[in-house]
């Protein structure tokens, strides 16, 4: 009597290893999403201040916007995005992430909030990773596509793009060098994809693109503090968003050098200081541009690093 239920096990730990052995960069970003911390939400007020305090220029009231890797939506505010907004779409990787913010908010709000599961590189990234894995050129990505459910007034880029491909890599236990190699491959073309994207679902309206550019932890350290980098920033941002860009960081990943390669000067720029665990706190670049681009194609080069 025990053997079936032994063999239904086998069967779904084996189709569920499949899974992932596919989707190596989707479940990366899964599973980072199931260890949040409990405080997160206290922790983070003043980044979701900030950020509010960003777009709010940028969302008409009864506007029509969307989240792109809204995850647990801890450093959004929500609550306010969705009082303002008509309808507020969540897309991310993880739907039951998002599900799970949505049910925090009150039932009259939930009604303008929708959650779409979406994978915003449509493979690219997974296949990225495995060609990590397998040793094996990655293949090239399509075109850009605008978000379901379009156009939008707003479109938020929420802190994916250092997630991309960092985390498949190191889970997937990638040599460092392996890893830097392709992050430097295929990085800069994979945010190109993903913020082409991203304009194309905002034809006249905008983008925000948000981007934790440096981080502060044991053992790595940077030139200056984050505090003092911020003192810096408000004075003149773009001269010390030129200095960070020096830094120890995930620059194969930045939206602000895609939007160049793509022809799109910003709008405005904001910085901030994201507390993300009780050691580790992150600088965040918001950049906000118009949703039209020049060039709306992203194309990702075959080639592989050795």
């Amino acid at each position: 009597m025990r053997a079936a239920p032994a063999r239904i096990r086998d069967r779904v730990t084996a189709a569920h290893a499949q899974r992932v052995a596919a989707h190596p960069a989707c479940w990366a970003n899964v599973r980072r999403n199931a260890h949040a911390e409990p405080d997160r939400p206290r922790r983070w007020r003043a980044a979701r201040d900030a950020l509010w305090a960003h777009v709010l220029p940028y969302l008409p009231a009864g506007g029509r916007m969307a989240v792109v890797g809204a995850g647990n939506a801890d450093d959004l505010p929500l609550t306010r995005l969705a009082r303002r907004a008509a309808h507020v779409a969540l897309f991310d990787l993880d739907a039951h992430a998002a599900r799970s913010a949505r049910r925090r908010e009150p039932l009259r709000l939930r009604r303008r909030i929708a959650v779409v599961e979406l994978d915003i590189t449509a493979g690219a990234a997974d296949a990225i990773a495995a060609a990590a894995r397998d040793r094996v050129p990655a293949p090239p990505a399509g075109c850009a596509a605008a978000l379901p459910g379009g156009p939008y007034d707003l479109v938020i880029g929420d802190l994916l793009y250092s997630q991309l491909l960092y985390p498949a890599l190191r889970d997937l236990a990638i040599p460092e060098p392996r890893q830097r190699a392709f992050l430097a491959r295929y990085g800069p073309a994979l945010t190109d994809l993903v913020v082409a994207r991203l304009h194309a679902s905002a034809p006249r309206g905008h983008v925000t693109h948000l981007h934790d550019m440096l981080g502060w932890w044991p053992g790595h350290r940077q030139p200056l503090g984050a505090a003092e980098l911020l003192e810096r920033g408000a004075a003149d941002p773009h001269a010390a968003l030129a200095a960070a860009g020096h830094w120890p960081g995930p620059h194969d990943t930045d939206p602000r050098a895609a939007l160049r390669r793509l022809g799109r000067a910003p709008d405005a720029t904001a910085l901030w200081a994201w507390p993300f665990s009780a050691d580790v706190t992150y600088l965040v670049c918001a950049t906000t541009a118009p949703g039209a681009l020049d060039n709306q194609g992203a194309n990702l080069n075959s080639g592989a690093p050795s």
